[in-house]
């Protein structure tokens, strides 16, 4: 089914009626390096459908979800969040309400909250005048930071405790001191030492009570901080060309594995090899499991230097992890050419980026196109029309995009329509001369794009220096 344009989410949206997107902007480990939102375009049905889900950094949290479509009639879109695997994900919960933008009706924007860290989805449930169809979207969820409370806040807080305080205090001196007397009886100075005694005792209380309560937020607040994403660590070495990998887990929810590891693209780790500092080549690479937590892979020739990697798994349950890493190569390495769908050694020809009107800016979710030229030749590259890394040249920003989005392959297929129907999962435009990837620049600065596609059995790989506003 041919694709149509969706162009940017770039329309002013409704409001969400309070629901207000938390911490935007924050870094994230898990999926991506520093890019912690979704993006995909696919199609509920008929429906194509260009959506963004600004994921939350603390959790529970609020998820901000925009949705843009080509389709005109669209009546209403509703939004779900459900666990993406599990008895959870048979049952899904009332179903939230979008709102359609005022200012351009083909726009719609939502709120979620997300209660759990780990693997969810987004079910949209599209309703228009074509019938009723539906798209799940896989999102990794997990708290990347604990809230700040703000100045302003804290002051007025603090005030009203020690109005409370004081409050209290007083009402219990005031019992102390009066509730023994007749009705209109004066307080004798036997009932005011008594009340004096009272306000001690219940002032006292109420500093136990206040250094018992911090005590309690302290506990709460490390154990939070136990619940804050922490990625998965890798080492790197090297025994003449062969690369071995090892994760270690430092310790983050109980339920994560090193050994449940799904094929992505049929690999169960991609692997970028980024040469530092120029960020001058770059190879994608798939290492094999050796056991638990262990991939190993042949390298091919490869100059000495230093590389910075990037490895993305996606577990059992559909989340999605990068681990980073670097190497130090102090001699050439004399390898294995490169076999398979392994890739980096030829600088494509004939690919240009198509320029963004007016810029590129930070947070506004664009189609990133490149053209290509000689077309004819192109072929799927591991089932896609292409594949692109965005790199922020300070290497704080990582994400590993396809025309579908930024959810691997491996969790949209374990999402419902995707069991139901597998092709689904795959949902993209034939080949042509123009390859997108939904994406959005998560902060400004200067960024290398790399883009690969594959035309007549070899993957070329074309470089495009961004700078984002």
């Amino acid at each position: 089914m041919a694709r149509a344009r969706v162009g940017q989410l770039d329309a002013k949206g409704a409001p969400l009626r309070g629901l207000a997107l938390l911490a935007m902007g924050c870094a994230a480990a898990y999926a991506h390096i520093g890019s912690p939102d979704v993006f995909h375009e696919g199609a509920a049905g008929p429906y194509p459908l260009f959506v963004a889900i600004r994921t939350p950094a603390a959790i529970p949290g609020v998820a901000e979800v925009e949705i843009r479509t080509a389709a005109s009639d669209i009546d209403s879109i509703r939004i779900t969040p459900i666990p993406l695997t599990g008895d959870a994900a048979k049952f899904a919960p009332t179903a939230d309400v979008t709102f359609r933008s005022p200012d351009d009706p083909q726009f719609f924007r939502g709120a979620l909250w997300m209660m759990t860290a780990g693997s969810w989805q987004v079910r949209i449930e599209v309703e228009g005048a074509r019938g009723k169809a539906r798209l799940s979207i896989p999102v990794p969820a997990a708290a990347r930071s604990t809230l700040a409370m703000t100045p302003g806040l804290g002051i007025i807080l603090a005030i009203l405790g020690m109005v409370l305080a004081a409050g209290v205090v007083s009402l219990v001196g005031a019992a102390g001191r009066e509730s023994r007397l007749a009705p209109g009886a004066a307080a004798s100075s036997d009932d005011l030492r008594r009340g004096k005694r009272w306000m001690a005792i219940a002032a006292g209380a109420v500093v136990c009570v206040l250094l018992l309560g911090n005590q309690w937020w302290e506990l709460e607040a490390n154990a939070y901080g136990n619940y804050i994403y922490k990625p998965l660590a890798m080492a790197a070495g090297v025994d003449g060309n062969r690369l071995t990998l090892q994760l270690n887990d430092p310790g983050w929810l109980r339920s994560r594995r090193m050994d449940d590891f799904i094929p992505d693209h049929n690999h169960p780790m991609h692997l970028f090899v980024v040469r530092l500092p120029e960020l001058d080549r770059i190879w994608h690479l798939h290492p094999d499991e050796a056991g638990p937590g262990e991939f190993a892979h042949n390298l091919p020739d490869m100059p000495a230097g230093r590389y910075q990697l990037y490895a993305d798994v996606v577990h059992a349950n559909g989340f999605p992890e990068t681990m980073t890493a670097e190497l130090e190569l102090p001699a050439a390495i004399v390898g294995k050419a490169l076999e398979g769908d392994d890739s980096g050694a030829v600088p494509a020809t004939g690919v240009t980026l198509v320029p963004e009107p007016g810029g590129w800016m930070a947070r506004k979710p664009y189609r990133f196109r490149v053209k290509v030229t000689d077309a004819r030749e192109m072929e799927l590259y591991m089932g896609m029309p292409g594949h692109a890394v965005f790199l922020k040249k300070d290497r704080s920003v990582y994400a590993h995009v396809h025309p579908t989005g930024s959810a691997p392959m491996a969790a949209l297929a374990l999402t419902e329509e995707a069991r139901n129907d597998p092709h689904s999962a795959h949902w993209m435009a034939p080949l042509g001369d123009t390859v997108s990837f939904p994406y959005a620049f998560p902060s400004p600065g200067a960024y290398r794009v790399y883009a690969q596609i594959k035309r007549k059995g070899q993957v070329e790989t074309a470089t495009f220096d961004i700078d984002v506003q």
